[in-house]
């Protein structure tokens, strides 16, 4: 019985273990690290789905969009607070952004 339990304990602790890389797309992202602030609007952000909002932000272009997201912009935090995301994750949940608020034709500068 001790053997037992001792082996379920080992093998639940080895799959806690595992190194592999979870991929995340820009919804699972947004989900994860933005939606606290971008669902109600906290701190300025601009909602999710806010074509108005959004408008204003895209005349900037998407290298300038990016700059912020990276760096932080008035209460955001770098990253937006997901600070275990990459370049191209933080690309791919800006994309997400605009896709749902209908805005992803947005000049490269």
């Amino acid at each position: 019985m001790k053997i037992r339990l001792v082996s379920f304990i080992s093998l639940l602790w080895l799959i806690g273990c595992d190194n592999s890389q979870i991929t995340r797309d820009g919804q699972a992202i947004y989900y994860q690290s933005c939606v606290s602030c971008h669902d109600r609007g906290h701190g300025g952000a601009p909602v999710l789905g806010d074509d108005k909002a959004w408008s204003l932000r895209i005349s900037k272009g998407k290298t300038q969009l990016l700059q912020n997201l990276k760096q932080g912009y008035n209460t955001m935090p770098a990253k937006g607070a997901c600070f275990d995301c990459s370049d191209q994750e933080l690309e791919m949940v800006l994309e997400f952004m605009l896709a749902e608020s209908k805005l992803n034709q947005l000049p490269s500068n």
